[in-house]
């Protein structure tokens, strides 16, 4: 198994990822799927910061009445993970063998999503 695929390196910043029993034991057949589950809370965590403010410790004052709920906030930020893994990882991604339908085993991945995936990954 290659090496990014394997120690979860991120193909935005290259740092390795820290790695989630629950995301490993989910996705514990499909090592591509995992991967991309890791980066997707990698990049919810690490790239994007208003995420930690608005969810934090100090969130509630943070996000005011701007922000709705939750999960429905998460699925927001995940696709636009999905969306900039494909932009920003594309040689990565493709060198590990990550194809359109791993992203179809994910949790709600959207159609626009789908779309660039078959574009960048064929």
């Amino acid at each position: 198994m290659n090496e990014i695929l394997k120690r979860k390196v991120c193909p935005i910043c290259g740092q390795y990822v820290k790695k989630s029993n629950y995301l490993d034991n989910l996705f514990n057949q499909q090592p591509e799927v995992n991967y991309l589950a890791h980066m997707i809370t990698h990049y919810r965590h690490h790239h994007i910061t208003s995420w930690n403010k608005c969810w934090g410790r100090y969130g509630g004052y943070y996000r005011g009445h701007w922000f709705g709920e939750y999960e429905e906030e998460k699925k927001k930020v995940n696709e636009r993970a999905k969306r900039q893994l494909l932009r920003k990882g594309k040689k990565v991604l493709q060198e590990i063998g990550v194809k359109p339908s791993h992203f179809l085993e994910l949790a709600n991945t959207e159609e626009k999503t789908m779309e660039l995936a078959v574009k960048i990954l064929g």
